[in-house]
């Protein structure tokens, strides 16, 4: 009986760390809106809650103390792939509050939030990719950029690590290229793939999607491009993939 007790407790701790979608957060903490079309922002902690408005994509919200983390939620993406969470009270830049759905938040920008697009060559020379400078705008570089061994067909093919723990690998050459972030402590997977949608997947049509045993896929109609996203010893790995 004493057995069952403690795992009972056991499993009750170990609950609210297998629902976020997002990582942990605190009140005054600002999280900025990941839903592509925008996110509903509610009177109260329910899907019927009455709208106030709808919170633009890339916009940051500051959370409220008051109803943190208390009502469940989740939204099926595509079959096989569910983002859990739960509502949120929280206060928009205009100073209205409401509720949202926290699993369409992060404390990572959106890509779009990038100061010349996802044009590489707008900025100074050493820029690097839209994976580097994106990292680069939550975390300084670690170190300087390492080359990795390559292959003769190609181009390039390096890593550059920044002070959170995130690090990139790009490998670039014929036939195509690919370029794999592994995110610092704390990210999850839900993040992850939202991130790399927006960054990678963007302007694809007819996308393919399917999950296996954890591992997110994306393929667009034409097989030109491709994104997965996954966890590796722990750590959080988005793959971007185009084919020339």
């Amino acid at each position: 009986m004493k057995n069952n007790a403690l795992f009972f407790l056991f499993a009750l701790l170990l609950l609210p760390a297998l629902a976020f979608s997002i990582g942990s957060y605190a009140a005054g903490e600002k999280l900025t809106v990941h839903a592509a079309s925008g996110l509903i922002l509610r009177g109260t902690a329910s899907p019927t809650g009455a709208k106030i408005m709808t919170v633009d994509y890339g916009a940051l919200l500051t959370v409220q103390a008051e109803g943190l983390k208390k009502t469940a939620h989740s939204v099926t993406v595509f079959p096989g792939f569910t983002i859990k969470g739960f509502w949120v009270k929280v206060k928009t830049a205009d100073g209205k509050t409401g509720f949202v759905f926290d699993g369409y938040l992060s404390k990572y920008k959106t890509p779009g939030s990038l100061p010349n697009g996802d044009d590489p060559n707008a900025d100074d020379a050493d820029a690097g990719t839209i994976q580097e400078r994106y990292l680069q705008m939550h975390s300084p570089r670690k170190g300087a950029k390492v080359n990795l061994p390559k292959g003769e067909t190609r181009y390039d093919r390096y890593k550059v690590a920044y002070t959170n723990g995130a690090e990139v690998e790009a490998d670039m050459g014929e036939g195509g290229s690919a370029y794999t972030i592994r995110f610092n402590p704390g990210m999850t997977i839900e993040e992850a793939y939202l991130i790399g949608k927006a960054m990678w997947m963007e302007d694809a049509e007819k996308i393919k999607s399917s999950i296996d045993k954890g591992k997110i896929s994306l393929l667009s109609g034409d097989e030109l491009y491709a994104m997965e996203v996954f966890v590796k010893a722990g750590v959080v790995t988005l793959v971007m993939q185009h084919a020339d």
